[in-house]
């Protein structure tokens, strides 16, 4: 799986960044978070399909993380997408998406879901679940955590050898977590050939939020860590004012969370570049980085099966 920064800064568009989105790409799918103003551009530039992305998640209802919506529906009509579309937000974000498409006369040909939300575990799909948990800013505010389902142990070919499983398609139904049948009497299950069962990769989104301990107790151990960063940390009273964060404090979150990894974004367009940014969060938590516009994090999550 691959996060793609399709935009990192806030407030309003600057020349360097664009406003808040990022896009989870799996398999067969896109999962996009938030959808500043001009979003759909930047899907275009990192060549993402607008009919891959299922599901919509907005953290909250200002205008720079949602603005882009209204139109990436519309374009997405126009091209014709039949497939459902889900979205989910804090309260308000149903009222938002129809009212909008209403007075621009938009009428999706697609079925559009939205699920409106203060915390929750949203019901579980076979590759991932998502969790949701309030933000600390200044209007209903929404975090995110996506861990991807755990997948069998790896595979011992050795051990299948001994209990007289040959190579071939026998090896790949045990991989699948089926039992198979050696010579038509004995039954080998996939709990003699498997390993432990692995936990998948793992994602959290704080959104716009102030320091939030709460965050980092439901985001314990995540492989990823996407945390706002509007400000440094010799304005950490106007950060704590306008509710948000610095980039010491989410540093301090991904300490706390004991977070492999942490990525910084919603920097103001004050910054006219990451450096310093990136220097007080690596004072407290070194696996830490500030991405551009368009970057990507690829993030490996095992196979079921492999060995």
């Amino acid at each position: 799986m691959k996060v793609v920064f399709l935009g990192t800064g806030c407030g309003m568009p600057s020349t360097r960044r664009a406003l808040p989105a990022f896009a989870i790409c799996l398999k067969r799918e896109i999962l996009l978070f938030d959808a500043g103003e001009g979003v759909q551009r930047q899907l275009q530039l990192a060549s993402l399909s607008l009919q891959r992305i299922t599901e919509i998640y907005i953290s909250h209802l200002h205008g720079d993380h949602c603005l882009g919506l209204p139109g990436l529906i519309s374009t997405m009509s126009l091209l014709h997408r039949m497939n459902p579309l889900l979205i989910v937000g804090p309260p308000g974000v149903k009222s938002f998406v129809y009212k909008t498409l209403e007075m621009t006369h938009v009428e999706p040909i697609f079925q559009i879901k939205t699920i409106e939300v203060v915390k929750a575990i949203l019901p579980e799909q076979p590759l991932y679940s998502v969790e949701v948990l309030p933000a600390e800013h200044s209007v209903p505010a929404l975090s995110f955590i996506l861990r991807m389902s755990e997948v069998a142990g790896k595979f011992d070919p050795e051990k299948a050898m001994l209990l007289g499983v040959p190579k071939g398609p026998l090896w790949k139904r045990l991989q699948q977590g089926r039992f198979v049948r050696v010579a038509g009497k004995r039954i080998v299950r996939p709990t003699e050939v498997l390993g432990p069962s692995r936990k998948g990769a793992s994602i959290a989104y704080s959104g716009d939020t102030s320091f939030n301990p709460d965050l980092a107790s439901a985001a314990r151990g995540v492989s990823l860590l996407i945390h706002e960063a509007t400000y440094s940390n010799e304005l950490k009273e106007k950060a704590s004012e306008n509710h948000h964060s610095t980039a010491t404090q989410a540093a301090e979150i991904a300490v706390l969370a004991e977070a492999k990894q942490l990525a910084l974004v919603h920097i103001s367009p004050r910054y006219e570049n990451n450096q310093q940014h990136e220097q007080e969060a690596r004072s407290i938590f070194q696996r830490c980085i500030v991405p551009n516009d368009l970057d990507v994090i690829e993030l490996k999550h095992p196979v079921s099966g492999d060995n």
